[in-house]
């Protein structure tokens, strides 16, 4: 199964980056979502950012090397952005083909806890290694934030490069998530308490925000949800 839900979403899945004059840096993750050349990322790796491109996973035969020689980044435009629950609508700014799989989108409600889940990213990224990875992982909780965001808590730690990554219900097959990252359950405290509250928490939980947000911002570009 996981093997299927690998090679259903490897090519859909990119590094993201950012032009410093001529040199790229890469950011983290993102991912196609819209056969029209749209994708999906955390808006935090973006905000203030202007020069943005997206890099595809290269195809290699066997063992693929850690870093790639050369690469053909894509340009990057942001199309919709909603801060408040750290999502980023982005499209490509050339005419790309797209090939990806039809029926994406998930139903995050009837995804219940403990339901297998799976992320494709490029955890390694900030350290040049440009490989893709897949993680399975459990649902371990369903929270409503404060600003009624619905997030999901998975049980594995997220590094930084896969966060704007897809996860994946491995049931259906679809995508329920932005990877946003490591759970930090002090974000969430109260602003009085988180000031008088001990050292932080560091926990080996991460989570995603619920795809039906990042609906919200398809539906301001007018495309039809798939």
């Amino acid at each position: 199964m996981l093997q299927n839900i690998y090679f259903q979403y490897k090519g859909a899945a990119m590094m993201l980056f950012k032009k410093e004059g001529e040199q790229v840096a890469f950011r983290g993750t993102a991912f196609l979502i819209h056969p029209r050349g749209y994708l999906l990322t955390a808006a935090h790796l973006i905000i203030g950012i202007t020069d943005l491109m997206a890099v595809p996973m290269e195809e290699h035969p066997g063992f693929a090397p850690v870093r790639e020689e050369t690469v053909a980044p894509i340009p990057l435009e942001i199309r919709q952005i909603d801060r408040e629950r750290d999502l980023a609508l982005l499209k490509f700014g050339q005419e790309v083909e797209v090939s990806m799989p039809d029926h994406v989108m998930g139903i995050p409600e009837e995804v219940p806890i403990g339901n297998s889940v799976a992320c494709l990213g490029y955890p390694f990224g900030y350290y040049h290694i440009y490989t893709q990875l897949i993680k399975q992982a459990a649902v371990a909780g369903k929270i409503l934030s404060k600003n009624q965001t619905r997030i999901f808590l998975f049980d594995t730690l997220i590094h930084d490069g896969s966060i704007g990554a897809p996860l994946v219900n491995l049931y259906d097959g679809r995508i329920i998530g932005v990877v946003g990252g490591r759970f930090l359950p002090q974000d969430l405290m109260p602003e009085h308490l988180r000031q008088s509250a001990e050292a932080p928490i560091k926990t080996d939980i991460s989570y995603a925000v619920s795809i039906e947000h990042a609906a919200r911002l398809m539906e301001k570009e007018t495309l039809a949800l798939i």
